[in-house]
C-alpha cells in the first residue's frame, strides 16, 4: 500500500502510534507536515495567529525531525498553504492509496479531515495525544464527569496504569521512501532569550524530540521531582516547574514516555507527595483533551459550555485588551507577566491564572481575546489546555465554583513579596 503520511502535533519517532501503523500497512511512504498559511494570518482581535515564538520552537523542531528521517533513508517533505489543499494536490497528483496521521479532537483540526473525506480521499486517523488510550477509561466519552476531581477519584479507583511507550518500528529501515518536492525550512534569527524561564536559544531547550528526551532524563536525574509541589507555583527559572509543555504540545515527546520516567524516578529513588502531583499535571492534561470530545465547539463558543442561559454578561473594551496585552495597565505585577509573555513565549502557570483573571473580572473583557493572545504567544500553546483552562477561570468551563478570580494584590504579596519579578520584566 503507498501511504501519505501526514505529521501534525505528533512531532517524533518514537512512541507514535500513527506512525507505526503506517509503517506496518505500507509498501511505500511519504511524510510531510504542512504550516498551515492560516497561522501568518491576523485573528479578529488584531495580532497574527502565530508569532515568533512559537514558530521558532516549532521550526527547530521539525529541522530535527527532518535529520532523524534522513538518517532512516526518508525524507521530511514540509509545505506552506492551505492543509487540505496541500494535501489533496499530493495525493492526486502521486496516487497515493491513503493517508495516516494524528486524530486532532478540535473544530479546524476536524474540519481539515473532514474536507479530504469530503473529496473521497481516504483518510486514517488514530488518537494518541494523552496519557491513557481511550479505551482504557471506565465510562463512555459522553459520560465524562463534569469535574476534573470527579473523573480523577474514578481513574485512580480503578487503578488505571499509562500504556508503556513503544519503539519505533524497524520497517522504517526497509520500506521504500517516495521523495516529493517541498519547500526548505525557513530559519529564523533567535532574540536573547536568557531573561526566559524557557530560554529556546539554548541547544537543550531547542524544539525536537532529542532536546526533549534528553531533558526529561536529566529533569529525573535530578531531585527536583521530589520537591516539584514546593516549587511549582515560584515565577520564574529554570527549574520551578518541570517545563515538559512545551515539548508535548507540539508531540516531540509523548505523555507516556514522560510517565515512563516519572515511575521510574518513584521505583529507584523517591515515591511523595511531589511525584504524585507530576501525575495529577498529565492527568489534568487528559481530562481537558477528554472533556473537549464531550463537547466539541462549544469551547469556542462566546459562552462556553455554559450557553446562553448562564447568569453572566460578556463584555469587551479593545482599549483595555491592547494595553493588558502589551503589559501597560494600571498594575506593575500583570504588567511584568504580559513583558515575559511577549518577549519570552512562556509565562509560569501561576502568572497565566492571574493575568487571565485580571483581564476577565478586572478588565471585564471577552476571555475569547485573552485565549487568541496566548494561542499566539506561548511556545507550549494546546489548543486542549488552553481553551479549557481559559473558560474554568471565566466560569464557563468545568469549574463547579463557576469561575476563578484572583486578588491580584494577594497574588503578588504571596509570590513576589520583595518585587524581584517584577524588576526583572519591567528593569
Amino acid at each position: 500500500m503507498k501511504i501519505l503520511y501526514w505529521f501534525r502535533n505528533n512531532l517524533r519517532l518514537q512512541d507514535n502510534l500513527s506512525l507505526n501503523r503506517a509503517l506496518e500497512d505500507a509498501n511505500e511512504v511519504s511524510f510531510i507536515y504542512i504550516f498551515d498559511e492560516k497561522f501568518k494570518q491576523q485573528v479578529q482581535w488584531g495580532f497574527r495567529r502565530v508569532a515568533e515564538h512559537r514558530q521558532s520552537f516549532l521550526f527547530q523542531g521539525l529541522r530535527e525531525l527532518k535529520r532523524n528521517l534522513k538518517e532512516y533513508g526518508h525524507q521530511l517533505n514540509i509545505y506552506h498553504g492551505n492543509t487540505s489543499a496541500e494535501i489533496k494536490n499530493l495525493y492526486t497528483k502521486n496516487n497515493f492509496d491513503i493517508i495516516y496521521t494524528e486524530e486532532i479532537h478540535a473544530t479546524e483540526e476536524k474540519l481539515e479531515v473532514a474536507e479530504l473525506k469530503k473529496s473521497r480521499i481516504p483518510i486514517k486517523t488514530f488518537w494518541d495525544s494523552s496519557l491513557f488510550y481511550i479505551s482504557q477509561l471506565p465510562f463512555e466519552i459522553n459520560q465524562i464527569p463534569n469535574s476534573f476531581s470527579s473523573f480523577r477519584k474514578v481513574i485512580e479507583a480503578d487503578s488505571i496504569q499509562p500504556e508503556r511507550p513503544f519503539a519505533l518500528s524497524k520497517k522504517i529501515k526497509s520500506i521504500k521512501s517516495l521523495e516529493l518536492d517541498s519547500k526548505e525550512i525557513s530559519e529564523i534569527a533567535l532574540k536573547d532569550y536568557s531573561k526566559s524561564s524557557f530560554p529556546i536559544d539554548k541547544k537543550e531547550f531547542f524544539g525536537g524530540e532529542m532536546s526533549a528526551k534528553n531533558y526529561t532524563l536529566e529533569y529525573f536525574k535530578t531531585d527536583l521531582a521530589s520537591h516539584y509541589k514546593q516549587t511549582r507555583n515560584e515565577l520564574s527559572g529554570i527549574d520551578f516547574s518541570t517545563k515538559f509543555s512545551p515539548w508535548l504540545s507540539l508531540g516531540f515527546i509523548s505523555a507516556r514516555t514522560i510517565f515512563d520516567f516519572l515511575r521510574n524516578y518513584e521505583l529507584s529513588k523517591i515515591q511523595n507527595e511531589s511525584t504524585y502531583w507530576i501525575f495529577f499535571e498529565l492527568l489534568w492534561r487528559d481530562y481537558f483533551r477528554f472533556i473537549f470530545m464531550k463537547y466539541d465547539d462549544q469551547f469556542f463558543y462566546k459562552y462556553g459550555l455554559k450557553g446562553r442561559q448562564a447568569n453572566i454578561h460578556i463584555n469587551h473594551d479593545d482599549h483595555k485588551f491592547k494595553k493588558w496585552m502589551m503589559g501597560k495597565t494600571n498594575n506593575n505585577f500583570i504588567n511584568a507577566a504580559m513583558i515575559e509573555l511577549r518577549q519570552s513565549g512562556f509565562l509560569s502557570n501561576r502568572m497565566r491564572q492571574v493575568v487571565a483573571s485580571f483581564l476577565v473580572y478586572d478588565l471585564d473583557c471577552d476571555w475569547r481575546a485573552g485565549s487568541a493572545w496566548f494561542e499566539s504567544q506561548l511556545i507550549d500553546y494546546d489548543v486542549y489546555s488552553n481553551q479549557g483552562n481559559w473558560a474554568y477561570i471565566a466560569g464557563l468551563g468545568t469549574d463547579p465554583r463557576g469561575g476563578r478570580s484572583f486578588n491580584v494584590l494577594k497574588q503578588q504579596q504571596n509570590y513576589d513579596p520583595n518585587g524581584s519579578y517584577i524588576k526583572r520584566w519591567l528593569g
